[in-house]
């Protein structure tokens, strides 16, 4: 399939995930099956993955209650290409963080590991032995200011997919760590062989770390609670496209154009024509990512009078034009060396 990408001779990488009690099933499978895609496609082994932990019976459960296989921990002589550490609930963590068999294996297996990755919550194990020290890195936006308060020395980020801080790689968790682990396999295989990975796992585009970990319109909707905004808005996302007056929106709810502008300042403390701004300009944003699409034709079908107007109104919410965003996300353009 992409074979050609990678000698034939080439030395396989040892990748460790770490594996214990309550351990976040996506954390694991998601990343895995990414790498097995490449080994697959590549017709060798360039990824050997093993699942290892401290399990006396050989399993541990995962979060979804589904028993997954353990190797035991590797001495600490054996060589190790890629250690990953998954995340899981508070409690699941918090026995792990207490167990001082598996934290010292850790410790030495990131000290003597070539690249060091967590997912989600993982990272609270890398903080806790010392590894995020004047390092940035992320996780769950649920626990990002949880980790930047227990360590302090580590320079976390709010609000990204992931990070590539030289051989350290943290992810926002989830479905997350597959983002970070195309773009892991795309540094050693090339992008091409990342986009054909993510064909086969029918992931909807490549998504670059510095992206947010929310989708506009998901964000506005939560924001908004259960009511008739959050209605307007599903029934907006179908109308991008269109041109779409305060009026038709106010018939929409089937209520004035003043009680419209009420209840969406109420909501959100936006205007209704700001709120149609922003997902018209979410959803450019995820359109740039496809490359074959002309930036005329975006500005268009996103609801823009013209390319110009686009051009003005991202620039304005996003600090940065068109053009130029889609330029840090070309797959063929060279990866950044801070966030991929």
């Amino acid at each position: 399939m992409y074979d050609k990408f990678m000698s034939q001779t080439a030395k396989s990488k040892k990748v460790c995930f770490l594996l214990y009690e309550g351990v976040q099933l996506l954390d694991v499978s998601g990343p895995a099956e990414v790498l097995s895609q490449a080994n697959r496609g590549s017709k060798q082994l360039i990824y050997d993955i093993q699942y290892v932990g401290h399990a006396p019976d050989g399993t541990v459960m995962s979060s979804a209650g589904l028993p997954l296989s353990v190797d035991p921990l590797p001495p600490s002589s054996e060589a190790i290409h890629t250690i990953i550490v998954p995340g899981a609930d508070a409690d699941a963590l918090g026995e792990i963080r207490k167990n001082a068999l598996v934290m010292q294996w850790l410790d030495e297996a990131v000290t003597r590991a070539e690249v060091t990755s967590s997912i989600c919550s993982g990272a609270f194990l890398l903080g806790q032995l010392g590894h995020l020290n004047k390092r940035r890195a992320t996780t769950h936006w649920m626990a990002t200011r949880m980790l930047q308060n227990e360590f302090p020395k580590a320079q976390v980020e709010q609000d990204t997919l992931y990070i590539h801080d030289g051989n350290l790689w943290t992810s926002a968790g989830v479905l997350s760590g597959v983002d970070m682990m195309l773009a892991m396999v795309r540094s050693d295989l090339g992008a091409a062989a990342a986009l054909e990975i993510a064909r086969m796992l029918v992931v909807f585009l490549i998504r670059d770390g510095g992206q947010s970990q929310f989708s506009g319109s998901i964000d506005l909707q939560a924001k908004a609670g259960e009511g008739e905004i959050v209605n307007l808005i599903g029934w907006l996302e179908t109308q991008l496209d269109k041109s779409i007056s305060l009026e038709k929106m106010a018939d929409f709810l089937n209520v004035s154009v003043r009680t419209l502008h009420r209840k969406c300042l109420q909501a959100l403390d936006m205007s209704p024509a700001q709120i149609l701004s922003e997902l018209r300009l979410e959803r450019s944003r995820t359109l740039l990512h496809e490359l074959n699409i002309p930036l005329k034709t975006i500005a268009y079908e996103c609801g823009f009078s013209t390319p110009e107007a686009y051009s003005k109104a991202f620039r304005h919410r996003f600090n940065i034009a068109p053009k130029r965003y889609r330029d840090r996300f070309n797959l063929d353009s060279p990866l950044p060396c801070d966030v991929v």
